[in-house]
């Protein structure tokens, strides 16, 4: 459920509710709960309003349990030499198509 942040212009006061989207404007209809104060809210556009979490360590190997290093393992002892080395230095790869 998404964060709203309120402001009354009246008092000054800040608060947060977690409203559904549907309700995220109910607030501006009803009085201040500080000061009691009608048609004084306002929604506050403050940096809490939105926010994203990532993972950044997240890893191939990480996402799947291990298992990912097992099935390069696999992959690998059925190849021949050469196609091997590209497996083994991704970094090396230049964005292009990957020619064999």
């Amino acid at each position: 459920m998404p964060q709203y942040d309120f402001t009354c212009t009246k008092c000054s006061k800040t608060w947060c509710d977690f409203l559904s989207i549907d309700k995220r404007d109910t607030p501006l209809s009803e009085p201040c709960p500080h000061c009691k104060e009608t048609n004084s809210v306002e929604k506050d556009w403050g940096a809490s309003n939105f926010s994203i979490a990532s993972d950044a360590t997240l890893n191939a190997n990480k996402a799947t349990g291990g298992r990912w290093n097992e099935l390069m393992a696999k992959m690998k002892s059925g190849l021949p030499e050469r196609y091997r080395k590209k497996l083994d230095s991704p970094n090396n790869m230049s964005g292009r198509r990957w020619k064999g």
